[in-house]
């Protein structure tokens, strides 16, 4: 069946963009469109299964799996960076702020 392939397709399209930092929401988009045309074929949900795991999309959609959450945990550790250097910057603003550390009298 043709609309297998096209989410065969996508889902390859969507790891591809992953990897290379160039997300795109449409291609989401694109594949519950396919998701939901496959659902809506006249087709019993065990032919349905069949078909996915014969064109080996179960293992497609879990290495799309293992793709977003590899993104998620570096995206997540980039925004534990950045709060620690802006603690830091702000730390270092503070103690500027409170006044002459350095001060000649004692």
């Amino acid at each position: 069946m043709d609309i297998f392939n096209d989410y065969k397709e996508i889902n390859l399209e969507i790891i591809n963009s992953i990897k290379e930092d160039k997300e795109d929401i449409s291609l989401l988009e694109k594949r519950e469109e396919i998701i939901k045309k496959i659902f809506s074929l006249k087709l019993e949900k065990s032919e349905i299964k069949k078909i996915y795991k014969e064109k080996g999309l179960d293992i497609l959609d879990k290495e799309l799996e293992d793709v977003l959450k590899e993104k998620m945990l570096s995206v997540k550790e980039e925004i534990k960076q950045i709060s620690k250097q802006k603690q830091a910057n702000l730390g270092y603003v503070n103690a500027n702020r409170s006044g002459n550390f350095f001060s000649t009298k004692i």
